[in-house]
């Protein structure tokens, strides 16, 4: 019989790390381009999101190219998302984005902790 137990167990003890790699729906991953040539499909991905109410967490770790229509679009979503009930974070500022903000003069208007990419 304690053969038979150890067998149970494994399944139950199998079917943990499935559980644990479900992904998480309050978190939006931005490929590495946020310019003006791939703003409309960033901007409908986060609209759709926006719809719902409650939390949103915006990861910014693998943006490597932005520019100004990039930065526009993060600053419109920021002044959105409270009125359509949204709480929205942003984490994983990269370098690229520090950047571009440091450029246009608007440093600390995206609250991000920095990425640990080095871009």
């Amino acid at each position: 019989m304690a053969r038979k137990k150890s067998s149970e167990g494994a399944p139950a003890q199998a079917a943990a790390p499935t559980e644990a790699v479900i992904p998480d729906d309050s978190v939006v991953y931005l490929d590495s381009a946020l310019d003006i040539q791939h703003i409309e499909k960033v901007a409908a991905g986060l609209r759709e999101r926006l719809a719902g109410s409650g939390a949103l967490t915006i990861d910014l770790s693998r943006v490597s190219n932005v520019d100004t229509a990039g930065v526009q679009l993060l600053l419109a979503f920021c002044n959105e998302a409270p009125g359509r009930g949204v709480s929205l974070e942003f984490r994983g500022q990269t370098a690229a984005l520090t950047q571009a903000l440091a450029v246009l003069g608007l440093q600390g208007q995206i609250p991000a902790a920095a990425s640990h990419a080095t871009r």
